[in-house]
């Protein structure tokens, strides 16, 4: 598989070297005009830019605005906006109960001490009560020899399922088979009406059980589809629970084997393997649904070859932040995502002032709802306001970290299509390098809008900013590293709290010759032979 990846990275870099028509005329980003868009749409004027509230709706306005003004089309269902319906659900006045009943026994669990649930976006009523089956880790991968439902009956059951995934899967292999999504998917297709995920030690260590236990009360977002079901509901399974290690341990008493071996085995590398376990659960959970309604804003710059203008080049990035708290304090995202926002308007203004159309459409698409499990992008790759099997490429601009002038970019998923050689020859053509990942074990490809577009089988890459900064005093890790533990989803992201306009500078002109490249070459993107995703999603 690796050599047919190396071969197919080879055979692209050559065409791209010959298929590019590159612009004689790289345009100017202006500082000015990035920094206006931040300082609006982090102002506390938009209050944190919440899906669903007033001033993410202003926030959506004034990009539309910005697209008009520019002179692009409107590519949404209504005008510039794809109004995208969301359920927002909540507790109902009680909380979840989770028993465990043996043969001569019952064992009630505490809600936020011993297990943790989130409100059903599916049904505001919910109780059930089956046999437990232990599953593993709940993965079904048989290119890689896993199979944890090998053998086991789970038809009307609720499966128990360890958190994470076995060290022998790659990491971002690995992070697309452990995704809750994946394994609810799996669940279900082998039979399962409802799940139990449990957390482990090694996740523990990662963060706490008591951390996701403070956002219990926490409301369920999700998009509905045109059928009127949430967007990331798993038909036929009930909603899930999650128990601690402690709590997890009593569903193996009396079992063939404890708990405490299973997490023997994964600290020894072995895959655990399934068994039926001696009880049943009954789940009982009530919740209520509220409507919300948020739109994507979408406008288009009309492509100019008579054979290339019906395919589209995608940009995207959130608008949205996490809004503003019970005690008043607004978390403006100013990094995240007001600055990717920026960047994107100002790469359309580039194209618009080169006064050289690109041969392919650009299409730029401000999502709503990222924040809630990137639910905006999947609504707009779901039901897409241009045909899907059109869209050949997505660039995604997520929180760049525009600290510091920078010697190079990174572009998270560019081992696996031709966008990655892409990005390097624009990055060149800067004067940049592009860096590998630095943080792999993050599997940052697998967790942010464009990730969505992979799923429908897009090439797709998610660009920040390198981690080497131009003075060589400025450590470049240290700062991002620095951003990411004191200002990351905290009122420290403001617009006068390190955004380096430089850096912004250098970012959208790097974005626009990618863009440029991607839109202009007589070839278009293509995944790599052999590469896990291009095979598992790659469009025929």
């Amino acid at each position: 598989m690796r050599s047919n990846i190396l071969f197919s990275a080879l055979l692209t870099a050559l065409l791209v070297a010959c298929t590019t028509v590159p612009s004689s005329f790289v345009p100017s980003a202006s500082t000015d005009h990035i920094r206006r868009d931040v300082d609006y749409l982090a102002s506390a004027e938009l209050a944190g830019r919440d899906t669903g509230s007033e001033g993410y709706r202003k926030a959506a306005q004034y990009v539309a605005q910005q697209f008009e003004r520019m002179g692009l089309a409107p590519a949404g269902e209504q005008g510039f906006f794809q109004e995208v319906p969301f359920r927002r659900a909540s507790w109902d006045n009680t909380e979840p109960s989770l028993v465990l009943k043996g043969s001569n026994s019952e064992t009630t669990f505490t809600f936020g001490e011993e297990f943790i649930a989130a409100p059903s976006a599916v049904n505001e009523r919910s109780s059930l009560e089956a046999d437990l089956v232990f599953v593993g880790y709940g993965i079904e991968a048989l290119d890689y020899g896993l199979n944890d439902y090998a053998n086991l009956d789970v038809k009307g059951k609720i499966a128990v399922i360890l958190s994470g995934r076995p060290d022998s899967l790659p990491s971002e292999v690995g992070a697309h088979y452990a995704s809750s999504r994946n394994k609810r998917e799996t669940a279900a297709r082998n039979g399962a009406v409802g799940y139990i995920t449990l957390y482990t030690p090694e996740r523990e260590k990662r963060r706490p059980f008591a951390r996701y236990a403070e956002h219990r009360h926490d409301d369920t977002f999700d998009w509905v589809n045109r059928k009127g079901k949430p967007g990331s509901a798993t038909p036929g399974l009930h909603p899930g629970a999650m128990l601690n290690s402690d709590a997890a341990g009593k569903l193996f008493v009396g079992a063939q084997r404890s708990l405490q071996g299973v997490f023997e085995d994964m600290e020894n590398g072995k895959n655990p393997k399934g068994f039926a376990l001696p009880y049943r659960a009954e789940l009982n959970t009530n919740s209520k649904h509220e409507a919300i309604t948020s739109p994507n804003v979408v406008a288009v710059l009309p492509g100019s070859d008579p054979l290339l203008k019906d395919e589209y080049v995608v940009f995207s990035a959130h608008l949205d932040h996490i809004g503003k708290k019970d005690d008043g304090q607004i978390y403006y995202g100013a990094q995240d995502n007001a600055a990717g926002i920026a960047v994107m308007l100002e790469t359309a203004r580039l194209f618009i002032e080169s006064g050289q159309s690109p041969r392919r459409s650009l299409l730029f698409v401000a999502v709503t709802g990222e924040e809630k499990g990137l639910l905006g992008s999947d609504y707009f790759a779901e039901y897409p306001t241009v045909p899907l099997q059109s869209i050949v490429a997505n660039i995604n601009l997520d929180m760049p970290m525009l600290l510091y002038p920078f010697r190079d970019i990174i572009a998270f998923g560019a081992e696996h299509s031709s966008l990655g050689q892409i990005a390097k020859h624009a990055a060149s053509r800067s004067g940049l390098k592009l860096s590998p990942d630095p943080m792999p074990e993050e599997v940052i490809f697998v967790r942010s809008d464009h990730y969505n577009f992979v799923r429908r089988g897009v090439p797709s890459i998610y660009l920040i900013t390198g981690r080497e900064a131009q003075d060589p005093d400025i450590d470049g890790t240290a700062m991002q590293v620095a951003f990411l533990q004191e200002s990351y989803h905290k009122p420290g992201d403001a617009p006068d709290a390190g955004i380096n306009y430089v850096a912004a500078k250098q970012f959208t002109e790097v974005n626009y010759l990618i863009a440029r490249e991607v839109a202009d070459a007589e070839g278009k993107p293509s995944w790599y032979g052999g590469d896990f995703f291009g095979d598992l999603f790659g469009q025929d």
